[in-house]
């Protein structure tokens, strides 16, 4: 039974389902905190925890299995919730835009290639069933750039044969240029918690942040002792405050007088520009655009007729192969193309 029956509901929440951890705890947190435009906080991100083959068939056992051609009220917070918090179920009129962050798992042993053109078919609205975004092969290719910017990211792409997973996420490793900058926020708080005795997580945090505001490199140590002064024991701080001057130095933002939100929010738009191009490449053949037909060419992206291309791509598993794209960088620039543009 609906429990919020007689209630007047009020749509004034986003919901983000993603499948995994590094999905909210890494992408989307970044991306919270260098686009604080962005009205969503982290308790809107929904952990699936399983893929979208699962999530498909947690639709058939509500919907039954011709879901996809009645698809006109299919409630995706309904079916997770009832999966995952059964005593607070959630429906979709709570929610003013639903989106689904899923990779594509092309390794899978339920993989379907005619299943997921069905869920890319059916949510296409997150302002109604639900936005689906597709990552190829997996969530870690935002990171897959070698250099900024990246041409030849126009061509990268995976064989069938190399497994997502730890192997992706291994090659990812060995080449990305910005795979280092994304760890660094996660990085100082390791550092803090597991070497220098920093427990609490409340002033890790608020020490990590002050640090990430740093924007120049003179007296740089003198900065980092003021926000560590009763954080961390007198006799580590100047082991310390030294060693996260050198991180600092050599991430190269404060070289330039940013901060390292600042300096991440020019890096993610820069992310985005490339799977903009990239996508582009893969429906059309272009990968160059115009700096001034970016919006233009974006809205002229179609994220099933990209799916019907890597399916049919990806077929052989000797010959085959998926093109290296990330799409769920876009939900910034459907947010607002404007946070997306050089300022």
């Amino acid at each position: 039974m609906n429990n919020y029956q007689g209630e007047v509901r009020r749509r004034r929440q986003n919901l983000l389902i993603v499948e995994g951890h590094h999905e909210k705890n890494k992408l989307f947190w970044l991306i919270f905190k260098c686009f604080p435009e962005i009205n969503i906080n982290m308790d809107e991100i929904w952990i699936y925890g399983t893929n979208i083959y699962q999530l498909y068939n947690d639709i058939v056992k509500e919907y039954g299995e011709e879901w996809a051609k009645k698809n006109d009220d299919i409630d995706l917070p309904f079916v997770i919730s009832k999966k995952k918090f059964p005593d607070a179920l959630r429906y979709k009129e709570d929610f003013t835009n639903i989106i689904l962050v899923f990779d594509y798992e092309r390794h899978d042993t339920n993989f379907s290639g005619e299943k997921i053109l069905e869920m890319q078919n059916c949510f296409i609205d997150a302002a109604d069933m639900g936005k689906l975004y597709i990552n190829y092969p997996m969530i870690e290719s935002y990171q897959h750039l070698c250099q900024l910017p990246d041409g030849d990211f126009a061509e990268r792409k995976i064989p069938v044969s190399l497994q997502p997973g730890k192997e992706y996420k291994s090659l990812v490793e060995q080449e990305t240029i910005v795979g280092s900058i994304i760890d660094f926020p996660h990085k100082i708080d390791d550092l803090l918690e597991k070497r220098f005795g920093v427990s609490d997580t409340e002033k890790r945090k608020k020490c990590c942040n002050e640090i990430l505001k740093i924007s120049s490199t003179d007296n740089i140590e003198n900065m980092i002792d003021s926000v560590l002064q009763g954080e961390v024991e007198d006799n580590k701080l100047p082991t310390i405050k030294y060693q996260l001057a050198d991180w600092v130095r050599k991430q190269r933002y404060a070289h330039i007088n940013q901060t390292y939100w600042k300096y991440m929010r020019g890096v993610i738009q820069q992310v985005i520009f490339h799977n903009i191009c990239k996508a582009n490449r893969i429906l059309y053949g272009q990968y160059q655009i115009p700096e001034d037909k970016y919006k233009e060419y974006f809205e002229r992206l179609d994220l099933t007729e990209i799916l019907k291309i890597q399916n049919l791509v990806s077929q052989d598993y000797v010959k085959g192969f998926i093109w290296v794209l990330n799409t769920c960088i876009y939900f910034i620039a459907e947010y607002n193309f404007k946070l997306i543009m050089n300022e």
